[in-house]
């Protein structure tokens, strides 16, 4: 069975061509005859193309947050206008009993967008336009959020970058150990192997 246009295009929210599209990679767009007579010409909606999925979500996130058909309005009216008027009671309903506490009078303002809901709603959103949940990895929707907002990725502990100079130096002793070495040699290379891993890691940062 063919998959839906928005996963075979890479486009979570089915969105249309155009300037948000194209600022996050969409060169091509396409008709689709879904009926709808949406996209003009009676050839029916339209959609955007991406080479990826963090790509997609980017624009499908920064589309809800930006314009202002959507930007700031409560859940019911946004819908509205992204569905074209077409069965907006159901699509409501199937946003609302999917994310626990978003309601129809939910305001999708920038507080909104930047939480966890705002997440949540995409993926739903994407689950409804497909047909199907979306074959995305978690953490691709949670990069698309940080790029939108540019957001500085989380930063890897001090901890455990340190824990892999000591890893590091204990491998040498273990093959120094092995290799019938005196216990002062074996000591003396795994101290000096971990001192360069650590130096390389400090220089790095």
């Amino acid at each position: 069975m063919r998959e839906p246009a928005a996963i075979r295009y890479k486009n979570p929210g089915a969105m249309w061509p155009g300037p948000t599209a194209t600022k996050w990679g969409s060169k091509r767009w396409i008709y689709l005859s879904d009926g709808t007579g949406q996209g003009g010409n009676g050839m029916g909606n339209k959609i955007a193309i991406f080479d990826n999925w963090v790509d997609g979500i980017c624009a499908q996130l920064d589309l809800w947050r930006t314009s202002p058909r959507y930007r700031d309005k409560k859940l019911k009216d946004a819908l509205a206008v992204w569905s074209g008027g077409n069965h907006v009671e159901s699509y409501i309903k199937f946003v609302t009993t999917r994310i626990p506490g978003m309601t129809r009078d939910t305001v999708m303002d920038e507080a909104f967008w930047r939480s966890p809901n705002g997440v949540r709603f995409l993926k739903v959103q994407a689950h409804h336009e497909a047909g199907k949940p979306m074959p995305v990895a978690d953490a691709d929707w949670a990069e698309a959020q940080r790029r939108v907002f540019g957001l500085k990725r989380p930063p890897v502990s001090t901890t455990k970058k340190a824990s892999g100079s000591i890893a590091a130096g204990g491998a040498a002793a273990t093959a120094a150990q092995q290799s019938g070495l005196g216990i002062g040699w074996i000591i003396g290379i795994g101290v000096a192997v971990a001192a360069v891993a650590f130096l390389i890691w400090r220089f790095k940062k």
